[in-house]
């Protein structure tokens, strides 16, 4: 009997014993499972902070920036994005809010992840706005998003009657301004007006590039003014240059020395279309040729070519003199004319084409208008010259209107940060 009660108690003792044994374990595994846990929701709470973090400081971008020119671009320094991604992710994870402050009024036990954001580092290379891929995918994002039918259009506001005669424009002479430029020291292609043709499209990507170059001249038209928009109208107030597009084009520091320099290209181009549309026009030719002939005549054959060539040279000289006229009218210019679109068409009043005030109008007034050809010359310039002046006027007109240490040097389109967070590393790159 006493035997049957020792091997009771000892059985139930090594019950106990089992007992311990096995919720020592289940404590031992809930408190792995609950380390685990904590671990991945730590990661995953990190990691979401993390993010927001980066996306906060995007958030900051300039908004006068885009307003005016649709450029998403923040301005900063490494120092301080890094300090702000901590203060952003530690208020994430450690935060202090009413809300925090609430709960703990009433009672409520609530306590954060505890976790340290450490060692943030920030690159801000190949991020900058001045990087020619980096601006470009601006420009093409902000027309894409039809951004250009809220924006102040330089462009919108073309007037019929052009420009007075004798108006003298602005001439940027702050030595401070011009070398902080975006193209200053730029030396460029040595013919940067022609340059741009051997940036034609290639055929494996004639679609691609044919559309980069219609988005930026969409852009530039939008944008930027050119001589024949009214002041009063549709040109911003806030425009350093008035011949913004003519800037572009020329590069020059004064409004008349760019209008200039682009009236000089369009007489030569005009010049070459009008000497090849007199070439292959049967019936200039031939009262080209009757002068000529009369001229060797008197000179017993001696002076037929000449007459020839000068007879051709006057009267295409003539007829380019009167195609910039309406062109400064507002008036339209054929590419390529045939005999309607020729206006001095009368040989024996050539040189009232060299002494007129008012253009004659040709029969037919088709044609391409003063901004289709400053779209021309748009074209055949080069891509880095034409990026780069874009980028002298937004810096320009926001410097003068917007704030007086404004530089484009100082703004990103993104940025790429890792940081340890309770000792576990993390990267991202964060781009608009």
């Amino acid at each position: 009997m006493r035997m049957n009660k020792f091997w009771r108690k000892k059985k139930r003792g090594s019950i106990t014993v089992f007992l311990v044994i096995a919720f020592a374990c289940f404590l031992l595994a809930a408190s792995v499972l609950f380390s685990a846990a904590k671990s991945a929701a730590g990661r995953s709470a990190a990691d979401a902070a993390l993010g927001l973090a980066g996306r906060s400081v995007l958030s900051e971008y300039d908004r006068r920036l885009f307003s005016d020119y649709g450029i998403l671009a923040f301005r900063g320094d490494g120092a301080q994005i890094e300090e702000d991604i901590a203060y952003y992710t530690d208020a994430s994870l450690n935060p202090r809010g009413l809300l925090y402050t609430f709960f703990r009024g009433g009672g409520t036990h609530i306590d954060a992840l505890r976790m340290n954001t450490e060692d943030v580092e920030v690159n801000l290379k190949e991020y900058s706005v001045l990087d020619l891929d980096n601006f470009e995918n601006q420009v093409k994002g902000a027309v894409l998003a039809k951004w250009l039918g809220q924006v102040r259009s330089g462009g919108a506001g073309s007037a019929s009657g052009g420009a007075e005669s004798g108006e003298t424009g602005r001439t940027l002479r702050n030595s401070a301004v011009l070398t902080s430029l975006p193209s200053a020291g730029y030396n460029g292609p040595l013919f940067p007006s022609i340059a741009g043709i051997a940036d034609l499209p290639k055929a494996e990507s004639v679609f691609q590039e044919g559309t980069t170059q219609f988005l930026l001249g969409e852009y530039i038209c939008s944008v930027f003014s050119n001589h024949l928009d009214d002041p009063g109208g549709g040109q911003p107030s806030d425009r350093f240059f008035r011949n913004e597009m003519e800037y572009i084009i020329a590069g020059k520091t004064g409004d008349d020395a760019n209008y200039n320099n682009v009236k000089w290209r369009l007489r030569a181009v005009r010049f070459a279309l009008n000497n090849a549309a007199i070439l292959i026009d049967s019936e200039k030719q031939a009262a080209i040729e009757e002068i000529a002939l009369a001229v060797a005549a008197l000179t017993e054959g001696s002076g037929y070519a000449v007459a020839k060539a000068a007879v051709t040279e006057a009267w295409v000289t003539a007829e380019t003199r009167n195609d910039l006229m309406l062109l400064e009218a507002g008036k339209k210019v054929a590419f390529l004319k045939t005999s309607a679109q020729w206006a001095t068409g009368d040989i024996a009043k050539i040189w009232a084409g060299f002494t007129a005030s008012e253009a004659v109008e040709p029969a037919s007034s088709s044609g391409f208008s003063y901004e289709d050809y400053l779209r021309i010359l748009l074209f055949m310039l080069d891509r880095e010259t034409k990026l780069l002046r874009m980028m002298d006027l937004i810096q320009i007109n926001l410097k003068g209107d917007y704030y007086g240490d404004f530089l484009l040097r100082e703004h990103y389109v993104g940025f790429r940060f890792q940081c340890s967070v309770d000792g576990e590393k993390y990267a991202y790159a964060e781009k608009y």
